[in-house]
């Protein structure tokens, strides 16, 4: 399992995370990451995607303190309700 981490690991986001998460926790992924353990059981990498977007979007672009901080422009911009 660690030689294929090794050879992928540069290539794939979620292989990285794997890798880091067991440089910096001792222990099997399922206890010290239940979050990328999860994922890894999912069939179907659309239903991830849309997940840690939704997550993304409750957790961090939903809270006041982190957008209040947050540059608006041509990209992003900013709808008044």
């Amino acid at each position: 399992m660690d030689d294929f981490l090794e050879t992928f690991g540069l290539e794939y986001l979620y292989l990285s995370s794997v890798i880091f998460v067991k440089k910096v926790k001792k222990g099997h992924l399922s206890e010290t990451s239940p979050m990328l353990h999860d994922i890894s059981g999912v069939l179907n990498w659309e239903k991830v995607n849309t997940g840690l977007f939704k997550m993304y979007k409750a957790e961090c672009l939903g809270k006041f303190p982190i957008m209040q901080h947050f540059l608006f422009g041509s990209i992003l911009r900013l709808v008044d309700d």
